[in-house]
């Protein structure tokens, strides 16, 4: 017959193995607050952005459908050109940075919203100030070399980031971290004391022996401790 375990031997386990359980959770929460809070630098992220139409007499698009549909469109365009290597080489010749053009790669991310017009650059880094330039200037250079390539002026610059705003770091989280963390030790806890439990084949307790052997329990023998 298959072995089902009812609530009340899931409650006696969790019991028996609650200090295993607790130490667990309290170990990794404490190891994540720590490696959150000490080992981990703070990484700030700033955010620029340009948004695509036509300009001057060019700029009746309300009444035009069909050349927003067509911004639109080169939204994609647009936000591979701006996290390419081109302009990511003049952004660092431009701000004189002390880092490698690829090295920016993973730091900028393009996002628009669906059927917007608005494109956001951010950027990500330890220095604030310099994520703020870097990504002023991807907007800039952006912006001329649409114009430049592309033979249009429909790219403009909507918002610059601050380099002197103060913002908290979007990453570590040592909160979100601690929590997850603890969770972690939380199921790893819950998954040994079963486990010992399972393997556990000693007839060690009245329960047991009332259970497999079906016999009554007759006497017991206690350990005095001196």
């Amino acid at each position: 017959m298959e072995e089902v375990i009812d609530l009340k031997e899931v409650l006696q386990i969790l019991k028996k193995n609650f200090k295993l359980i607790l130490g667990l959770m309290l170990t990794f929460a404490l190891i994540a607050g720590l490696v959150s809070t000490l080992l981990m630098k703070p990484v700030y992220q700033s955010e620029s952005q340009v948004i695509v139409n036509q300009k001057g007499k060019e700029a009746d698009v309300y009444n035009n459908p069909g050349q927003v549909q067509t911004n639109l469109q080169l939204i994609n365009t647009y936000s591979q050109m701006i996290n390419s290597k081109v302009i990511r080489s003049q952004v660092v010749k431009n701000l004189g940075l002390d880092v490698s053009e690829k090295s920016l790669q993973p730091r900028i991310t393009v996002t628009s919203e669906a059927d917007s017009q608005l494109m956001k650059i951010n950027v990500t880094g330890e220095n604030r100030k310099e994520n703020a330039k870097v990504a002023n200037e991807l907007a800039v250079i952006a912006q001329q070399e649409v114009k430049r390539v592309m033979g249009v002026d429909n790219l403009s610059v909507f918002a610059k980031a601050d380099p002197n705003e103060a913002a908290d770091p979007i990453k570590p989280r040592p909160l979100m971290n601690i929590a997850i963390a603890a969770l972690l030790g939380l199921i790893l806890g819950t998954a040994i004391a079963f486990l010992r439990e399972m393997l556990d084949n000693r007839l060690n307790t009245e329960e047991k022996i009332d259970k497999y052997v079906g016999l009554p329990t007759l006497g017991k023998i206690y350990t005095i401790e001196k």
